[in-house]
């Protein structure tokens, strides 16, 4: 059964503002509801998804059904026993070894949602705003 346990990185996304990479490289540019914004890296990227939140109801519902009581609020997850890694495990039929894949739950505060499939932890930038 999936669950959401937390990652190494809490941040508290308001809006996820840009997508951009190629090559299993991408970038996530997002503001945070203190007004910070932040680039998340990901590298090694294998597989990923954009929908919106209201695409995913039943879904959410469940990770809150089974999300352990300690794992502390924040809009970026691990998916423990995820179906997303079990799915591209058949579509890449055997071509991908899947050990240490991990899948990456983003969300942010507008009805974004971004999901990750990478073999590397992503690291978090802070941006630095530009002033005239």
């Amino acid at each position: 059964m999936e669950k959401l346990i937390n990652c190494d990185i809490a941040i508290d996304i308001e809006m996820i503002e840009n997508i951009s990479g190629g090559s299993q490289q991408f970038e996530i540019l997002c503001s945070t509801k203190t007004g910070g914004k932040y680039k998340l890296v990901f590298d090694f990227v294998w597989d990923m998804r954009y929908s919106i939140e209201n695409a995913s109801i039943d879904r959410f519902f469940h990770f809150r059904k089974h999300t352990p009581k300690e794992t502390v609020e924040s809009t970026i997850y691990i998916v423990q026993d995820s179906e997303y890694i079990k799915y591209f495990e058949n579509q890449v039929s055997g071509t991908r070894p899947i050990d240490g894949l991990t899948h990456y739950l983003l969300c942010d505060g507008l009805d974004s949602t971004i999901d990750v499939l990478t073999m590397e932890a992503p690291t978090l930038v802070e941006v630095q705003a530009c002033h005239e």
